[in-house]
């Protein structure tokens, strides 16, 4: 009987270490290739979702303008009124445009829970916009607040978007006293403290016309739902997305520009290198924008 031959050996060959360097750089360029296009996918994404919020505000907008024959006022209560002599203060009470949509997003219970005898910031007032809505956020905002931590607005619930009051500043005329808005006629936007816009006065046409716009800066006070300071007038000399301006601009977390409703209700997205002229013709009520085209 023969012996069986031996087994032939076996040699286990593992990495060295340069080659292991070399498929760890491989997938770090791989990685570094790939990722900017994910993120800009997922970027893509959030801008999607943040007009179609627009989209269902301004649908909204546009029920509410069909069924009160006006757009939304700015906001109710905004501007200060002198008491007449021996009366006493007549308080702001801050109500919001977004108070007024509420019945055409779905919202009948909330807006039921508002007093529009009571200023924005106190109860029941308080308490209803404290209601997170996600349909007044850009998910592409890089603060995560939801909802304010300091001052009068306390607890009430943040958004990212506001009613244009219309444009002023630099290269605007905007000393007419006599106006109640202090800006002329060829300055005001639509969201309006008081007084409610009809289709009759936009001359310039709804389809050319904004009426909200992204904020540059969010999640801040008076950029509360609820709180009728969230309008805006842009600064006559200010691009979309500068640094530069009066206070909030329009703006947005978006690259290359920011998102704004129109009158008749559709949802633009404008290059932050547009026209300035141009610019400040959407933002006008009178802006006399055909004459840019």
């Amino acid at each position: 009987m023969t012996s069986a031959s031996p087994s032939p050996r076996v040699i286990l060959r593992g990495f060295t270490l340069v080659e292991l360097l070399v498929v760890i750089a491989i997938i770090g360029t791989l990685v570094a290739l790939i990722l900017p296009a994910v993120q800009a996918a997922r970027e893509a994404a959030r801008r999607t979702e943040c007009q179609s919020n627009l989209r269902q505000i301004g649908l909204a907008i546009v029920s509410h303008e069909s069924s009160h024959q006006t757009f939304p006022i700015g906001c109710i209560g905004c501007r200060f009124v002198t008491p007449e002599p021996g009366q006493p203060y007549v308080p702001q009470r801050f109500l919001s445009w977004n108070i007024q949509v509420l019945p055409f997003i779905e919202q009948e219970s909330l807006f039921a829970q508002f007093d529009f005898e009571v200023t924005s910031y106190q109860s029941p007032n308080k308490e209803a916009g404290a209601t997170v809505l996600p349909i007044f956020l850009c998910p592409s905002t890089l603060e995560d607040a939801l909802q304010n931590t300091t001052g009068l607005w306390k607890t009430l619930a943040f958004t990212d978007f506001a009613g244009i009051y219309g444009v002023e500043g630099e290269g605007r005329d905007n000393t007419d006293s006599s106006s109640a808005h202090w800006l002329n006629s060829e300055s005001l936007g639509v969201m309006l403290y008081e007084e409610p816009v009809t289709t009759e006065e936009i001359e310039d046409g709804l389809s050319k016309t904004a009426l909200v716009g992204e904020l540059k800066l969010r999640r801040v006070t008076e950029c509360e739902w609820a709180n009728g300071h969230n309008v805006f007038a842009q600064e006559g000399s200010t691009p979309i997305n500068h640094t530069s301006g009066l206070g909030n601009e329009l703006g947005s977390p978006h690259p290359g520009g920011a998102s704004v409703i129109f009158c008749d209700g559709h949802v633009q997205f404008l290059n932050e290198d547009m026209n300035q002229t141009v610019l400040n013709a959407m933002l006008t009520k009178s802006g006399h924008e055909s004459s840019h085209d």
